[in-house]
């Protein structure tokens, strides 16, 4: 914003990059069993992140404060496998919209007459950095697999999986001019081959 030999202003206003501060707090909490067949795991993290940009602490995207995963495979015998994997986590941090107003395009400088524009250029006024909280995240995954010893150097595994099992709306993106919201992946089955020789 200042040219590097403006005395009287803070560096952060002088440099083309900022430097940040921060601090990181968490623990996890795991919980695992497993015998021949089975595998059951689950952990629960806390967290809390902050950052200080010189002017404002606030909570950066990544920040979140609860994480739950529950994972579980058994196996039935005669290659049989089943996957299970189901992960919460509490809402991220993002910028909330204020209010919108219309932009005028000045690039006339001053022949610009503001009283003819009509600039459908819409404009965002964005509240304080990382104030909001999206909605929680969570889904399961399912995957069953068979294991075939084609010989003594070659095997198949064939898996049959399923993301998102009931379709959970997970928010990845809104526009925040027509207030369209995209999601993460709906119900997605997938069918998969490895063959190891």
């Amino acid at each position: 914003m200042y040219d590097d030999d403006e005395s009287n202003v803070d560096d952060v206003l002088k440099k083309d990059f900022i430097i940040e501060t921060g601090d990181a707090y968490g623990t996890d909490f795991v919980l695992k069993y497993s015998n021949e067949k089975t595998y059951l795991w689950a952990v629960y993290s806390i967290g809390k992140v902050l950052r200080w940009d010189g002017f404002t602490t606030y909570s950066p995207l990544f920040d979140r404060r609860h994480n739950i995963n529950l994972v579980g495979t058994q196996e039935f015998g005669n290659g049989w496998e089943i996957n299970a994997r189901w992960n919460f986590g509490s809402g991220l941090p993002f910028t909330q919209t204020q209010g919108y107003y219309h932009s005028v395009d000045y690039s006339d400088g001053i022949n610009t007459d503001i009283s003819t524009t009509n600039d459908d250029q819409l404009s965002i006024i964005y509240a304080d950095l990382n104030q909001g909280r999206l909605s929680a995240y969570h889904r399961l995954d399912l995957a069953i697999k068979k294991h075939i010893d084609l010989s003594e150097k070659s095997t198949l595994d064939l898996t049959l999986s399923v993301t998102n099992v009931y379709s959970r709306q997970n928010i990845f993106y809104v526009d925040r001019i027509t207030t369209e919201k995209v999601y993460q992946l709906p119900f997605l089955p997938s069918l998969g081959a490895s063959w190891k020789f």
